[in-house]
């Protein structure tokens, strides 16, 4: 034991190979943990070259960066292609699990806890209620092409709950039933991963996500699936196996746990940030693999190291280590000194979601001049932060965010969500891969949803079209998607065809409601609360006003959405943001490059997901999820930068104290 301790990271990878054994690579912010598992497959083919070896990665740009530096010797490929390759020839198999993706669960009342008061009980039961009744809603019409009734209101489901329940259970009964009988009905040879993200029951196809969950249902249901992966290798490479799908990882150490295969995983719990990723494989530490801590950091300066390790909520402790430049030269330690400050400032009231403008305002302020302070150190620094109505402001997609602003309290990834289920964000990443001139990526893209390209005159047509769609400022987002399915430039999934008709039907709905029409008058008249509205028009209580201000936000939100007032080019600039394509960036899912300097916020801008303050005040959240998220997010941003790294905070007077222990390098502006 004495011996392994002073071995190098990758020579204990190298044992392990050699003696067969499962291991995770555990390396933090730019420790080179691709780099090792380059070395390692060339390891392998240099000491067992008729080893059977398949790496996976995230990433088609990942698996051109393996190939380049371990060339043909083995298979590289992403985790899609790699479990499609295994199951798409076992099509009947397929057919017998299929009608998974497209069923919906039965609602369960969950149980109450001793914690949790009877009201906010009524309250959690109604609210999980109402989001599978709207599943069940979008899967009946989507079927029938029919609208169901109104979701019940929380004062009358309260009276009786389990038969509301038992009433959507029926119907969710039926529903799957004829969508079975469709399956059923339906010849199995048809079947097959559309590479899209997107499943569909017309074609009988799936996507990326539906590919993940087939291969589970198939490996769970079918043994010799298991058998079959362990015969054909001996070794399989997973890079960032912390944001692999859960169950895939799962199902990958079982099959090795009972065979010969052994699996290599690489990556860093603490940069996990897909809620369906499997995070960390600690469970598994142990019996199924061995953890091998690898502490280089080839990236950021010494500073902001000092600064990010105590982030972490491992026992790593990242080192400096210096990287061979391509003259052969090392690194020198001056070379990688940089500098890590807090700043922050005090606010005594901070807003919340329901606050003034007024009050927002004033509290922006205090962030943006500490932006501009932040600035005085790193004048070329990206500025990472949460979706806001600032950056929407700054990066110019400002009436986009109000239209989701205006309907949620919490903005978080609603945006991102709805704007991707209706197809918008893949027109907006062809756009941009026109604008960049990347006409490799176009033309593969616009291929892939059945755009013929033959001869130089087709290309000639694309330019033209695309040329006309970017160039245009009054064209719409929503008939921007239509055009570019009209010019075969998308295939509209059935899961967009079906939200928008569903979307428009619900309209449909509420414009024959007189009801609805009398409440919509009169809140649109500035009765705009029950304690106003409820002595003009029969509403029982604040329960039953909160439904139909729901359908009114509702009606709004699509009425906007789709309205020609919207234009493309926010839909653009948004896409852009998400790209890192601007100075100001999100840091919500995003991992990234390495960037020389960087400001990161550190406000949660009414982000129900995260709490900053846990990080220097862990007993203001009682949230074991949020503190975690809450801190992976903010290692992740931090540990992105180079040389140069400033975060700032806005703090009210009773947080100073706790801050200052936990950041005693802060100063305040």
């Amino acid at each position: 034991m004495a011996t392994e301790s002073v071995l190098t990271a990758i020579e204990q990878c190298k044992i392990c190979i050699d003696e067969k054994r499962s291991f995770v690579l555990q390396g933090g912010a730019g420790s080179g943990k691709t780099e090792s598992l380059k070395e390692l497959l060339i390891y392998i083919n240099q000491t067992n070259p008729k080893a059977k070896v398949m790496c996976i990665t995230h990433t088609n740009v990942a698996v051109n960066e393996i190939l380049s530096r371990t060339g043909n010797a083995f298979p590289v490929s992403t985790i899609h292609s790699f479990l499609n390759s295994l199951i798409k020839d076992y099509k009947k198999n397929i057919h017998t699990v299929i009608g998974e993706l497209f069923c919906i669960p039965e609602f369960v009342a969950a149980e109450k806890t001793e914690d949790v008061s009877d009201k906010d009980y009524k309250k959690n039961e109604h609210e999980r209620y109402k989001k599978a009744y709207e599943k069940y809603a979008d899967k009946h019409y989507q079927m029938t092409r029919e609208s169901v009734a109104k979701v019940t209101g929380k004062r009358d489901y309260d009276k009786t709950p389990e038969a509301f329940n038992e009433q959507l259970n029926d119907g969710i009964k039926t529903i799957n039933q004829k969508i079975g009988e469709e399956i059923s009905s339906r010849d199995y040879s048809t079947i097959g991963y559309n590479d899209t993200s997107f499943d569909s029951l017309k074609d009988l196809t799936f996507g990326h996500d539906g590919l993940l969950k087939v291969f589970h249902l198939l490996i769970n249901k079918y043994p010799l699936l298991s058998k079959m992966i362990a015969d054909r290798y001996d070794y399989i490479f997973i890079d960032e196996y912390q944001d692999t799908n859960a169950d895939i990882i799962c199902d990958l150490i079982h099959v090795s746990q009972n065979s010969k295969l052994t699996l290599c995983l690489f990556g860093d719990s603490m940069q996990s940030i897909y809620s369906d990723g499997i995070g960390d494989v600690d469970k598994y530490i142990g019996d199924s693999l061995i953890s091998i801590p690898k502490p280089d950091n080839y990236r950021c300066a010494f500073e902001i190291i000092t600064f990010v390790n105590p982030l972490r909520l491992d026992e790593l402790k990242q080192e400096v280590a210096f990287k061979t430049k391509a003259n052969g030269e090392i690194e020198t330690e001056e070379s990688r000194h940089g500098f890590a400050k807090v700043l922050y400032s005090i606010c005594e009231q901070k807003p919340n979601a329901h606050s003034s403008e007024e009050e927002k305002e004033v509290y922006q302020s205090k962030i943006d001049e500490l932006i501009r302070k932040a600035k005085e150190f790193c004048s070329t620094a990206k500025i990472l932060m949460l979706t806001n109505k600032a950056i929407a402001e700054k990066n110019q997609f400002q009436n986009l965010y109000r239209i989701f602003n205006d309907r949620y309290y919490d903005v978080g990834d609603h945006m991102e969500k709805y704007l991707s289920s209706i197809q918008v964000l893949e027109f907006c990443d062809i756009c941009n891969a026109y604008l960049r001139g990347e006409y490799n990526t176009l033309i593969k893209s616009i291929r892939l949803n059945g755009y013929s390209i033959r001869s130089l005159s087709d290309k000639k047509t694309i330019n033209d079209i695309m040329a006309s769609i970017v160039s245009d400022s009054n064209l719409s987002m929503w008939q921007a998607i239509e055009l570019a399915s009209e010019k075969k430039l998308i295939k509209l999934s059935d899961s967009c065809i079906n939200k928008i008709e569903r979307e428009r039907a619900f309209i449909e709905q509420y414009s024959n409601d007189e009801f609805y029409q009398k409440f919509r008058e009169l809140y649109l008249a500035g009765n705009n609360t029950y304690n106003k509205i409820k002595d003009m028009i029969n509403i029982q209580s604040e329960d039953v006003f909160d439904d139909w201000e729901f359908i009114y936000k509702k009606e709004r939100f699509i009425n906007e959405l789709l309205s020609t007032n919207l234009k493309f080019s926010e839909a653009l600039n948004y896409s852009k943001y998400l790209a890192e394509e601007t100075e100001y960036i999100t840091m919500h899912k995003t991992k990234g490059s390495s960037i020389q300097n960087v400001i990161v916020v550190m406000d949660e801008f009414f982000w129900n997901e995260y709490k900053f303050s846990s990080l220097y005040s862990p007993e203001s959240d009682t949230n074991t999820s949020r503190i975690i998220n809450s801190r992976k997010l903010i290692y992740v941003a931090c540990s992105r930068a180079i040389a140069g790294l400033v975060c700032v905070k806005v703090l009210t007077s009773d947080e100073v104290d706790s801050f200052i222990n936990t950041f005693p390098n802060a100063e305040k502006i």
